[in-house]
């Protein structure tokens, strides 16, 4: 069946632009000044400081299906609105993870969101009661419907709704969507993330290389084979509550890689890494809260693994 095309939605983007760096200065300056401390500040502490400039929210409204995905709105509105629109994106397929954002206040992947599933209507009852309380969900769902007409600001007809964008919250934004995600990066790399195996290479009687020596079998494999699938996108670390550029946690993606090779029966370092985890911003830092299982695009589900690594590290 072809759907319609004669359709809108609205996109609420949460804009950024930083303020233009000033020039260092080339002579002057307090003599007492250091350019590292030695309580863990420095440079990457600069790099997960918030940057200044300027902050907007800009609409658009754009023609699109339900099954459009929100990246396909981005790219017509950076293709035929507004060229100075900036996101992030790569293989568009869900596979390399570079367009995370939060979509509605929810951190997934721009390629793999689609309208249908994230337009949202506006609510026809008041945010507050009359005594000033928020109102939830349960209160506002048995009330009846208020005609479209005698809503404040209401959609228009024919349109899908609106979709609140946003860069990948946990990260300092550097335009637009795009987030700086390189302290999870460096987080990542500080645990080693690639095999270490003992590099003895098995012979058989013949002198030859011994290939089933390396060989694992589908229990050894099952351990970390759905580790490895992570793409390091940052929607689990976008939605924890305790990981904030990994300051005092180091996050979940760079345990999820450490356990990845934890797991694999033929890494020598296991201990190793487990000693490496086991500090107050590692496994100590995790606070069993979950919600990094949501929403993650490989179908990792992240707040068990964190509990098993966790459970790992303190019995060993």
């Amino acid at each position: 069946m072809v759907e319609a095309n004669n359709t809108t939605v609205t996109l609420q983007v949460h804009r950024f632009t930083p303020r233009p760096e000033r020039a260092e200065r080339a002579r002057g300056g307090s003599p007492f000044a250091k350019k590292s401390s030695p309580f863990g500040g420095g440079s990457d502490s600069a790099a997960r400081r918030r940057p200044r400039g300027k902050q907007w929210v800009q609409e658009y409204t754009i023609p699109a299906r339900p099954s459009d995905t929100v990246l396909d709105c981005l790219l017509t509105i950076k293709r035929t609105i507004d060229p100075t629109l900036a996101f992030r994106y790569s293989c568009g397929h869900g596979m390399c993870g570079s367009d995370a954002a939060a979509i509605n206040g929810t951190p997934t992947l721009l390629c793999t969101a689609t309208v249908r599933d994230w337009a949202k209507q506006p609510s026809t009852a008041p945010e507050v009661d009359d005594e000033g309380f928020r109102r939830t969900g349960d209160e506002t769902a048995n009330e009846p419907d208020v005609p479209a007409e005698n809503v404040e600001n209401n959609i228009p007809e024919g349109s899908l709704g609106v979709i609140e964008l946003a860069s990948l919250p946990g990260f300092p934004p550097q335009r637009d969507l795009i987030a700086d995600i390189d302290p999870m990066l460096n987080q990542i790399r500080k645990l080693t993330p690639y095999l270490q195996a003992d590099g003895v290479l098995v012979t058989t009687a013949e002198g030859k290389v011994d290939v089933f020596e390396y060989l694992q079998n589908p229990e050894q494999l099952a351990k970390y084979e759905t580790l490895s699938n992570c793409i390091a996108c940052g929607v689990c670390e976008g939605a924890c509550p305790v990981y904030a550029g990994g300051d005092a946690f180091v996050g979940p993606a760079a345990l999820i890689w450490a356990s990845r090779f934890i797991n694999d029966s033929r890494d020598t370092k296991a201990m190793d890494r487990m000693d490496a985890i086991d500090t107050a911003d590692g496994v100590a830092g995790c606070q069993s809260v979950r919600a990094c299982s949501r929403h993650c695009p490989r179908g990792i589900d992240v707040g068990e693994e964190m509990w098993q690594i966790v459970a790992k590290v303190r019995e060993r």
